[in-house]
C-alpha cells in the first residue's frame, strides 16, 4: 500500500516523541502509527486531507487513550469538555496556558482577536498582573468590542 504523503526520514521518531509529550498512552504505538501514516481521509468528518500536517492524533486528555485520526478541524471541536471548563480564569478574554518553562506549569494569557487573527497581548505567572493590563488596554481601546 502506498503512502498518501512522502515522510521525511525522522518522522517515526518524531512523531513518536511528540505523542509522547502530548500524553498519549503508548502501548500500541507501532499500530497506532501505522494507521496514522496510512490514513487519508479524516475518521470523523471523512474529509481527504491535503497535506500531511492536516492530520491529528486526536486522544483522552485525562487517560491519554488513542481515539482517532482526524482533521485539525475535528480535533479542535471535539477538545475534551474538562481541559476547557478548568482552562478559564473566570474572566473574560483570561485563560489557563500550559507551559513547562515556568514551576507552576501555567502561565495566564490575555489574548484578544484583532482584525481576524487571535493576539496573544499578555502572559504572565501572576494572574491580578494580567487582570490590570486587560482592565488598562479596553480603557485604552475603548472602541475596541469581543
Amino acid at each position: 500500500m502506498e503512502l498518501p504523503f512522502p515522510l521525511r526520514q525522522d518522522h517515526k521518531s518524531k512523531t513518536n516523541y511528540e505523542w509522547r509529550m502530548y500524553g498519549l498512552v503508548m502501548d500500541k504505538f507501532e499500530d497506532i502509527y501505522q494507521r496514522y501514516i496510512y490514513s487519508s481521509h479524516c475518521e470523523l468528518c471523512k474529509k481527504a486531507y491535503k497535506e500531511c500536517r492536516d492530520r491529528c492524533m486526536d486522544h483522552d486528555h485525562e487517560t491519554g487513550e488513542f481515539r482517532n485520526i482526524c482533521c485539525q478541524r475535528c480535533n479542535h471541536r471535539r477538545k475534551d469538555v474538562k481541559i476547557r471548563t478548568d482552562n478559564t480564569s473566570g474572566y473574560k478574554n483570561i485563560s489557563k496556558l500550559t507551559s513547562k518553562t515556568c514551576n507552576q506549569g501555567f502561565l495566564w494569557r490575555f489574548s484578544l482577536k484583532i482584525d481576524g487573527k487571535h493576539k496573544q497581548l499578555k502572559t504572565s505567572v501572576d494572574l491580578e498582573k494580567v487582570i490590570q493590563f486587560r482592565d488598562q488596554w479596553f480603557k485604552d481601546n475603548p472602541d475596541f468590542h469581543t
